[in-house]
């Protein structure tokens, strides 16, 4: 249960696209519990003797965790000319959570910085603060959490300026659920509040403002499910989301919106050989501005793990969502990906995992920017308190016809590291 709910507040304080990622906010791993039950992955798979005790305070559990990394990034700049450089990333996180058998509270600081040692212009430091509680009333259960991020946009993301060093930007979360169980049946009406600011940039030395993206997005909708049996159940979900964007430049036209969602799905076990998820619907985005052209959109995101031993997992993701766009005069774009990932467990202390993904955003305005990612991975779990992992993540864009020429492209980018991890 521990584990779980700090799976749920970590998940509040990850920074994505404002839409992004439906199916992982409406069916959470980090669910009390889930972790160890038959047909999660490789990956989720609990190992209770091979994890952090933690430091215990009372009801209290402090888990805290240190991740040291070296490594070489094949290029740190922005555009097509290359330069590479080492690089080294230190990442402390401190979590705490209650170990309570009702109700829980939980909440995480993090910190990543990242150095160049050949382009120190190119450093950056990211932090993370999370906090969240829940409070059981019967069999229902309210939850609220909310979260701060400072952190910098990443250049192997698609529709990302070309700016000469990483812009950074802040965000603020809050957001509310009421689960109402009855038997099968559970109702879960949710509101969340997230507002974006962003720090201002150079484009080839050139002070470029990034104030114009700065937003207040508003949600709130209701998901209704039935669990058909055990690991098996279908889901129905509606939402509205206002987008307000509070510093658009004179003269220009507002991006503002209003979007409507309705989505359908289904999450079935397959008695942990198969696991499938789907959600699958349609988005109505109406713009504040007439010069903006009504957007009516197919979303949907599934996955389909494969576990043909208890060793090995095969997981297909596919998403298609709506996006707002990183470009002035742009009102959004359609992110559409497919991710290919394989988990393996040669030993119980060492994990291999390799992937494969496509992506592509379809610009309103016109054009389109497509990405090819690949990397694999290997986690020696060396003692309980201590982990050695070795990443290689290879990256590129290319863009056609693009809107406006202040995104990558022609870019990129392969990044090796060796991370030493330790807890407690």
């Amino acid at each position: 249960m521990l584990r779980g709910f700090l799976a749920l507040v970590l998940a509040i304080s990850v920074a994505g696209k404002a839409l992004a990622e439906l199916m992982s906010a409406l069916f959470p791993d980090g669910v009390p519990g889930y972790g160890t039950d038959d047909g999660v992955t490789v990956q989720t798979r609990l190992h209770p003797e091979l994890m952090p005790l933690g430091v215990r305070e009372g009801a209290l559990v402090f888990l805290p965790q240190l991740d040291q990394g070296y490594g070489y990034t094949s290029n740190a700049l922005p555009g097509p000319y290359r330069r590479g450089s080492w690089q080294l990333v230190t990442a402390p996180t401190l979590s705490m959570a209650s170990n309570w058998s009702r109700d829980a509270i939980g909440a995480m600081v993090s910190v990543q910085d990242t150095r160049y040692l050949s382009l120190p212009s190119q450093n950056r430091t990211d932090a993370t603060v999370s906090a969240g509680g829940r409070i059981d009333i019967g069999n229902d259960k309210l939850t609220i959490a909310a979260a701060h991020v400072a952190a910098h946009e990443d250049r192997s993301q698609l529709d990302t300026i070309a700016s000469d060093r990483p812009i950074a930007f802040d965000l603020d979360d809050v957001r509310a659920s009421y689960a109402i169980n009855d038997g099968r049946w559970s109702i879960v009406p949710n509101v969340q509040v997230t507002n974006w600011t962003y720090d201002p940039t150079t484009l080839l030395g050139i002070p470029a403002s990034q104030a114009y993206r700065d937003r207040l997005v508003t949600q709130g909708g209701v998901s209704v499910s039935y669990e058909i049996a055990p690991l098996r159940g279908v889901m129905l979900v509606v939402r509205a989301v206002h987008q307000e964007y509070t510093q658009t430049p004179a003269g220009q036209p507002s991006p503002d919106s209003t979007s409507y969602q309705v989505l359908a799905g289904v999450d079935y076990d397959d008695d942990a050989v198969w696991h499938l998820r789907a959600l699958v619907g349609g988005e109505a985005r109406r713009f504040s501005s007439p010069l903006y052209a009504p957007q009516n959109t197919l979303i949907a995101e599934a996955s389909a793990a494969w576990s043909p031993t208890g060793l090995t997992t095969l997981t297909a993701m596919v998403s298609r969502d709506t996006e707002d766009a990183e470009q002035e005069g742009v009102s959004g774009l359609v992110y559409s990906s497919a991710k290919l990932t394989i988990d393996h467990e040669y030993l119980r202390n060492l994990l291999f995992r390799a992937s494969i993904g496509l992506q592509r955003a379809d610009f309103f305005q016109g054009g389109h920017q497509i990405g090819t990612t690949a990397g694999f991975g290997i986690t020696w779990v060396m003692n309980r308190d201590m982990r050695l992992l070795f990443t290689y993540d290879q990256t590129d864009l290319h863009g056609s016809t693009i809107p406006t020429d202040a995104l990558v492209t022609g870019y990129s980018r392969g990044v090796g590291l060796m991370t030493l991890r330790l807890g407690l």
